[in-house]
């Protein structure tokens, strides 16, 4: 228990040190009662001195804050992006049911206030949802394209992908 003591101290020690204006240059050390190191400025009866040169003695530097001045509306706005990840350009679907599911990548990262809307053959689909995946069903055969938008909490446009390819195969229903 005494050693966690002393650590306690000498950390604090050591924190207070570059703060401290250490004129005599001179640091007392001696045990308390507990036996708990204690480090003072403050002579005491039976203490180590601990003399520190000049050269080791530092001195707090004036902290760069010039950041904190700069105006708030000069900062640059976040440059979002998306872009459809599944299914890859040109992709061939093979689903009897019509079934899509497309999954959209959002950067640097997706905020829950944002929306994204699907255009399907560049129409809007559905309206904009707050998730990035999206399940059609039906679709018709043939050649689709797809692409997706990201809307801010305003309702404004802050990325669009670009535009996918994809050819839904499904089995034909005319008998052979």
């Amino acid at each position: 228990m005494a050693f966690k003591g002393y650590l306690l101290s000498l950390l604090i020690f050591l924190l207070l040190l570059p703060v401290a204006d250490i004129a005599a240059k001179e640091i007392y050390m001696w045990r308390d009662e507990n036996g708990v190191l204690v480090f003072s400025d403050t002579k005491r009866p039976g203490a180590k001195v601990i003399s520190l040169a000049d050269d080791k003695v530092t001195s707090m530097k004036k902290a760069d804050t010039s950041v904190f001045d700069k105006d708030n509306s000069q900062t640059q706005a976040i440059k979002y992006g998306i872009e459809i990840v599944s299914p890859s350009h040109e992709d061939t679907i093979r689903d009897n049911t019509g079934s899509l599911h497309v999954s959209t990548r959002i950067t640097p990262s997706f905020n829950p206030k944002f929306k994204v809307q699907l255009l399907f053959n560049g129409k809007r689909n559905n309206p904009p949802q707050s998730k990035a995946v999206f399940v059609m069903r039906n679709v018709d055969r043939g050649a689709h394209t797809i692409q997706a938008q990201l809307f801010d909490e305003k309702g404004e446009a802050v990325a669009t992908s670009e535009q996918i390819t994809f050819f839904m195969h499904r089995a034909s229903s005319i008998a052979k």
